[in-house]
């Protein structure tokens, strides 16, 4: 019988061993699943967070300037003057992701400009069952139909198309790591398990020794030549994970003492990075969020507010550690849930499965700034569920795009064969520091300046300072990351830029102003008022 490598790495599974992580029941994988090479020369990171149940998001982000709002909720609506406040905006925070959270938690990390916040996200025709919506999430392709047939994730799928030798060819350590659980659809491909399930550093390396068989790759082309080389450099690589994986966590260290439950994935990953870990992306997960029944109390308690402090806490105390440790600057996190919850409370002072939803993004390198509209809580669907708009919300994979794009350095050609058409990246992030010779002057998220004096009706600029020679090209995006118009784009040299930005010709809002000065970009948003 001849073994294919699906078939190979399906069986894999079935080798290994029940174990625990925190609460999270998981299957301890066996590293027949540890695929990839090193892709990209750069060390930047990035940490994906699995909001499983369907993540409100009025009740996170809390639009308590519409009376709408309370006439919906009159029994699990936050309070105005409980409400935690972003800068003078009509955004607050529910207060759990602030009151007694480390360093004032999301609030803090906001003002800190270390936090982004993308209301409306989500897609068209949205499917509210739980395992076909988290599919769709996790592939980024938009197909609510169960007949279509979604297998890979978007992820796995870039990753798998910049190895054109694997899985023969695999990286020194594993390219995508995900704590609990079986291996997510977010890191298959095409060509197998882009990344490993691990419960914890210790058990992983007990269930990995072993199983190298010491032989050696053989000359040939026939099939049994292609499928013993293909289990031998997977044997080869379950032994070097097993050890990779352990060494770096022994070696690293956690600068803080981190909470119990969710933040405690946070340390795992922090120790792992700070250990020398060249992995380029880390999976964790929190769960509990279909909240159908008691989601919250009046006095802001109950399921959901904990889940809330404990998001809040282990990103909080992550960024801390990153901070104290020197690794900052190279990673970035996103929050992702398969659906919000509908507008209306039910009569079990919970909420049931609805559309669009809130993220999150952190790190040093995000543009620290509330992206997307307002919810509107008077025009809703047929479903009474807040209704899908293109000029409104946030299509869910312009959020991915970005990451592709401004973080990884894909090509736009290879978003578009990524996702099956083509995708524009919501600005919410700067270049990655290490990624090329940066072409600006000037501190980390400070290195753009805007000045308008609208009394006398001057022209809005954004101002900065050129290092390099460089081409360079000035856009303008409204608050959902819909293109307005470029306003330059010319090569230029070194020295200080005053660049007009038109804003005569703009209506009143918030906008984003990227500069791109050949592979480095920054932003910054702007608000104009005639």
């Amino acid at each position: 019988m001849t073994i294919h490598r699906r078939t190979l790495l399906k069986a894999g599974a079935a080798t290994g061993a029940l174990a625990t992580f925190g609460n999270i029941p998981v299957f301890a994988l066996n590293p027949a699943k540890m695929l990839g090479t090193n892709v990209m020369n750069d060390d930047s990171i990035l940490i994906i967070i699995q909001l499983f149940g369907g993540n409100d998001g009025l009740n996170t982000i809390i639009p308590a300037d519409d009376p709408n709002y309370y006439a919906i909720r009159p029994n699990i609506a936050v309070k105005k003057d409980q409400a935690k406040r972003i800068f003078n905006s009509k955004v607050y925070f529910h207060p759990a992701l602030v009151n007694n959270v480390y360093k004032n938690g999301f609030l803090g990390l906001i003002e800190e400009g270390r936090l982004a916040v993308i209301q409306g996200s989500g897609y068209e025709n949205p499917n509210l069952s739980h395992f076909r919506s988290t599919d769709i999430w996790l592939s980024g392709i938009n197909s609510s139909e169960p007949d279509a047939k979604l297998s890979d994730g978007w992820l796995g799928r870039y990753f798998s198309s910049q190895l054109p030798n694997f899985p023969i060819e695999v990286p020194e350590h594993p390219l995508c790591i995900q704590l609990g659980g079986s291996l997510s659809m977010l890191f298959k491909s095409p060509k197998g398990d882009m990344g490993i399930a691990l419960s914890s550093p210790d058990e992983f390396f007990k269930n990995g020794q072993g199983s190298s068989t010491g032989r050696d790759i053989i000359q040939g082309n026939t099939p049994y030549v292609e499928e013993y080389n293909f289990i031998q450099a997977i044997a080869k690589q379950s032994d070097t994970y097993s050890t990779v994986v352990k060494s770096a966590f022994d070696k690293g260290k956690n600068s803080l003492n981190y909470a119990a439950g969710f933040p405690a994935q946070m340390a795992t990953i922090a120790r792992l990075i700070s250990g020398g870990l060249k992995t380029k992306v880390y999976m964790a997960y929190l769960g509990g969020f279909d909240t159908h029944v008691q989601q919250q109390n009046t006095d802001n308690s109950g399921l959901h507010p904990n889940l809330m402090a404990s998001l809040a806490n282990g990103i909080s105390q992550f960024m801390a550690d990153a901070l104290s440790q020197g690794f900052a600057n190279k990673v970035v996190g996103l929050t992702v849930s398969e659906f919000g919850r509908r507008p209306y409370e039910n009569g079990s002072n919970g909420t049931d499965h609805g559309t669009t939803s809130v993220q999150f993004a952190f790190g040093n390198r995000v543009q620290a700034n509330v992206f997307g509209n307002d919810p509107d809580l008077q025009n809703f669907d047929r479903n009474g569920d807040l209704d899908y708009d293109l000029q409104r919300n946030i299509d869910y994979r312009r959020v991915y795009a970005e990451i592709l794009q401004t973080w990884f350095g894909a090509t736009k050609e290879e978003v578009t064969e990524i996702f099956g058409e083509r995708v524009v990246p919501l600005p919410y992030l700067q270049s990655p520091i290490s990624y090329v010779a940066d072409s600006f002057a000037g501190e980390n998220n400070n290195k753009l300046r805007y000045s308008c004096n609208q009394s006398n009706g001057q022209n809005g600029h954004v101002h900065f300072e050129l290092k390099n020679p460089a081409k360079l090209e000035v856009n303008i995006y409204d608050i959902v990351g819909k293109y307005s118009s470029t306003v330059y784009n010319s090569a230029a040299i070194p020295g200080l830029y005053a660049i007009p930005l038109q804003t005569d010709l703009l209506q009143n809002g918030t906008y984003i102003c990227e500069v791109l000065a050949d592979q480095n970009r920054e932003i910054l948003t702007f608000s104009i008022v005639h």
